[in-house]
């Protein structure tokens, strides 16, 4: 049965209080406040439009939870305290948080019991998000302004003219159930919170949630599950790309970067892993929710974390940790892993300071003071993570290629991340480029180590090798632009993996060695903790042109929209990009007028 709806709206009123915090509010008239945006999103945009919140800048989120491990519940005194900044006067403002997932296998099932705003009772209600840019404001009756699709307008049965609000959440990755949803409403997962008076604009402010029941997983427009995965004895997580808002609210979108700290209390014998570095374990006595006894651990993340890379996982995982280099370095691994495949995963873990070690030849000095890898058991999906700090790997074995890609990660997307969805392209391909560094690395020890003459042709010559792999692809590979994919192909192979990948390798030859490294060096240095757009990653490679006369200037620009922003015909070539770089199959970039040096 076909529902019709306008906006969906839960309210719970709490009380009237007087926020005393808020200096400034008594000498803003309420006329000169209003309500924070329902979405960060631009207008067209398809990508995830629902997610992230305007009206203030998130600065630091407290993660207290008490989770009963075997049951997977969050447990009465579980909360949520956000610390943001105000860039308006607020009447109201919004989180992303899908308490209740509509019945999907696995989904979250959760309970707002209150929410206070500096301390003080505020009112709350869960409403649908509306299409980004909706010149009769987000509140829109129109039921059409607060549906679901892949693409714009939003189509479906009744044909609906309008932008789409949201991404459609599919339990299928079949493809031909990609467009079901079109049409259909919305889910109400914005938490619009209502002080007792207005926010004023510049001050700082808390917001706590507190809420019980169970987490659970977010459907993607792929129809991937992503979120908190139960497990024997506790939970699992990769959130990838919005699944975080179905076990916390937040701030969710990958521009939005606070600080953390998380405060995760288990029963006794339960071990508790988040961002960061373990900071202490308290120990705590016998109570009625853990009758034997809890433990509470508490770990500390002073750098910003994007929504998708924020990790807690609590359960019946061993706990190692060492420090080599100044990092320390975590170990995890599910106890009901067999002996054998732990011993398995332990060697490629043990391997993590030299991988970090190596990579920092590229991108720069490692960014933060501790990583970790955690192995999951098997029975959830065959999924892994780049979890800021925190790899996981969620299919119970670890691999040294896939520890390579997840390594990189913690400079590309982690520390500078992606200013919009649409960008996946530029840390994913970055990413792929650290498993092509560990092929020529393994290249080049075979031939006499980097020391020789040997060892280095044979390091080039696999990058070379793996360039003409991805350029000479055929079929499909070239038909999606890596920078204008489809929430359903956000993060698909071909378009935002190994043709970015192989346009890294061809910058790479372009720049020459030296100058491309110092390019990734200079985006670390430039963007660190925040994040990037396409054209600020554009314009950090063509500072680092050998010869920047306008030629190579204007042939680089042609580069990276052919290899960037450019969807081709099926059937690879000629259907490909058509410039490429020295020593590549051609045609190379200095050609017609550009020349390698001044």
């Amino acid at each position: 049965m076909k529902r019709k709806v306008t906006v969906v709206a839960v309210a719970a009123t709490l009380g009237i209080g007087t926020i005393t915090a808020v200096s400034a509010a008594s000498s803003q008239r309420n006329a000169d406040c209003s309500s924070g945006a329902h979405t960060l999103s631009h207008s067209g945009d398809t990508v995830y439009p629902e997610t992230g919140n305007g009206g203030y800048t998130s600065v630091h989120t407290d993660v207290s939870l008490r989770y009963d491990a075997n049951n997977n519940k969050f447990l009465p005194g579980n909360h949520v305290t956000l610390t943001s900044r105000a860039t308006q006067c607020l009447t109201d403002f919004s989180l992303d948080f899908q308490a209740n997932s509509g019945g999907k296998p696995n989904g979250s099932n959760l309970t707002v019991g209150s929410v206070t705003v500096n301390g003080q009772p505020a009112t709350f209600a869960f409403v649908q998000p509306t299409y980004p840019g909706d010149p009769n404001g987000q509140n829109d009756p129109d039921p059409r302004a607060h549906q679901v699709s892949q693409a714009n307008p939003v189509g479906g049965p009744n044909h609906n003219p309008l932008p789409p609000a949201c991404s459609p959440e599919l339990t299928s990755a079949n493809a031909s159930q990609r467009d079901s949803l079109n049409g259909t409403a919305c889910p109400a997962n914005k938490l619009v919170i209502t002080p007792s008076a207005p926010v004023a604009n510049g001050d700082t402010f808390t917001v706590t949630v507190n809420y019980t029941g169970t987490p659970g997983l977010h459907y993607g427009a792929d129809g991937s599950a992503e979120g908190w995965f139960k497990t024997t004895g506790g939970n699992s997580m990769t959130t990838e790309p919005v699944g975080t808002e179905n076990w916390m609210p937040l701030n969710n979108h990958p521009s939005v970067k606070p600080t953390y700290d998380f405060y995760s209390t288990a029963a006794t014998g339960k071990t508790a892993l988040a961002n960061g570095q373990l900071a202490g374990k308290t120990t705590n006595p016998a109570d009625a929710d853990f009758p034997n006894g809890s433990v509470t651990w508490h770990w500390h993340a002073d750098m910003p974390i994007a929504s998708y890379l924020v990790v807690s996982i609590i359960g019946d995982y061993s706990f190692d940790e060492r420090t080599t280099a100044g990092i320390k370095y975590y170990q995890a691994q599910d106890t009901h892993i067999t002996t054998t495949q732990q011993k398995k995963n332990k060697a490629v873990m043990d391997k993590h300071a030299d991988i970090t070690a190596f990579l920092s030849q590229y991108s720069g000095p490692y960014p933060y003071p501790s990583d970790g890898v955690v192995a999951g058991i098997p029975s959830t999906p065959d999924s892994v993570e780049e979890m800021q700090t925190m790899i996981v790997f969620t299919n119970g074995k670890v691999d040294e290629q896939t520890l390579y890609h997840e390594t990189m990660h913690q400079w590309w997307g982690d520390n500078v991340s992606e200013a919009s969805y649409t960008m996946a392209f530029f840390k994913e391909g970055l990413a792929s480029l650290g498993e092509y560094l560990m092929a020529a690395r393994k290249a080049q020890d075979a031939a006499g180590g980097p020391g020789t003459a040997a060892g280095r042709a044979a390091f080039q010559q696999s990058l070379v090798d793996q360039f003409k792999d991805t350029y000479s692809s055929m079929g499909t590979f070239w038909t999606q632009a890596p920078s204008k994919p489809p929430a359903y192909n956000l993060l698909e192979d071909d378009a935002s993996y190994e043709r970015p990948g192989g346009s890294y390798i061809a910058l790479r030859q372009i720049l020459g060695a030296d100058r491309f490294v110092a390019a990734l060096q200079y985006i670390q240095q430039t963007y660190n903790g925040g994040t990037l757009t396409e054209p600020q990653l554009e314009d950090a490679f063509q500072r680092y042109l050998p010869n920047p006369s306008p030629a190579c200037t204007a042939r680089l620009a042609d580069f990276f929209t052919q290899w960037w922003d450019t969807a081709y015909p099926a059937g690879g070539d000629p259907n490909r990009p058509q410039i490429t770089g020295p020593g590549l199959d051609s045609p190379d970039f200095y050609q017609g007028g550009c020349t390698a040096t001044r």
